[in-house]
């Protein structure tokens, strides 16, 4: 202990001496570092992490796929039939991007939404912080209009009041009732900071033509069933309604891929590239300081000199 207190106390001594090379050599390593870290923990978000839901290395995202568009859109009535006949997914929802025009006292603003069906959020596994899920059967043509906030539009939009939870709102001139808030941290990645997630009633034009694509799948698989088993459960399917809907379903199959694939998408290769990147920065930096200490030390040979003669 004492023979590594006195190599601190020389090696202090020697950066007072030479206060221009510590400083040099201090800012090469604090930017090689800080770099490197930042760069580390953006990649570490995005590919290192799981997904922030329960179980999410069971979650897979389910699209349509085709010759031209390998992940495309699913239409209302294939979904039906999928979550009716698979036999891979404990659950099976759908989800699309929305907005509308929410009323307040200012006048009518744009907000951001998602449409979801019933179970969307017990297959990601999150349970609202205020309030309720959406029941089963609220996704359903004639049932009441319901709506969950983002805490972040419960907060800026509505002041938490916790009171808010069962009242109405207008959004785009018809009534929703408030029935819970989400998590402060929650965010459903594929589509952003959205503020309204409304029950998907499929009462639009397009839902009611098996021809007409506007949904994305979200699925949690069975336990023991891989992604692999599950692509091969979903086409299967798909052959049979191609069989029975030739004229909607000609060259339609299914896309079963990680939930945490969908979202990374072909980014992947240019962020483990980034990441490969930060870890030589820290190299070069390690190496320029080396480079200095080496060229400092060309000035002390006649110290060494002395130094080794007195056996030191």
């Amino acid at each position: 202990m004492s023979g590594l207190l006195q190599d601190i106390r020389y090696a202090l001594r020697q950066l007072r001496r030479t206060p221009t090379f510590s400083v040099v050599a201090g800012l090469t390593l604090s930017l090689g570092i800080c770099a490197s870290v930042a760069i580390f923990a953006f990649v570490d978000a995005a590919l290192l992490k799981p997904l922030p839901y329960r179980d999410a290395s069971h979650l897979v995202d389910v699209t349509e796929r085709t010759a031209l568009f390998p992940r495309g859109n699913l239409s209302y009535l294939d979904y039906v039939d999928w979550k009716r006949l698979n036999t891979v997914f404990s659950s099976l929802d759908v989800w699309n991007g929305s907005g509308y025009l929410l009323q307040t006292p200012n006048g009518a603003v744009p907000v951001s939404a998602v449409r979801v069906s019933d179970g969307f959020f017990r297959t990601l596994g999150v349970k609202p912080t205020l309030g309720r899920d959406f029941y089963e059967g609220e996704d359903k043509v004639g049932a009441a209009p319901a709506v969950l906030l983002s805490f972040a539009t419960w907060r800026n939009r509505f002041g938490a009041r916790e009171d808010l939870v069962g009242q109405p709102i207008s959004l785009s001139g018809k009534a929703y009732t408030v029935i819970g808030v989400l998590p402060k941290d929650f965010q459903f990645a594929l589509r952003g900071r959205a503020e309204f997630y409304t029950a998907l009633q499929p009462a639009m034009e397009c839902e009611k033509r098996r021809s007409c694509h506007n949904l994305y799948g979200v699925a949690r698989l069975k336990d023991g069933v891989t992604v692999s088993a599950a692509h091969a459960d979903m086409n299967t399917i798909a052959k049979q309604l191609e069989a029975q809907y030739p004229d909607s379903n000609r060259g339609q199959f299914a896309s079963v891929i990680p939930l945490s694939q969908s979202i990374v998408g072909d980014v992947r290769p240019l962020l483990l590239m980034l990441l490969s990147g930060a870890g030589l920065l820290f190299v070069i930096a390690c190496v320029n300081v080396a480079s200095l200490l080496l060229v400092r030390s060309e000035s002390r040979k006649r110290e060494m000199a002395v130094r080794g003669a007195l056996g030191a």
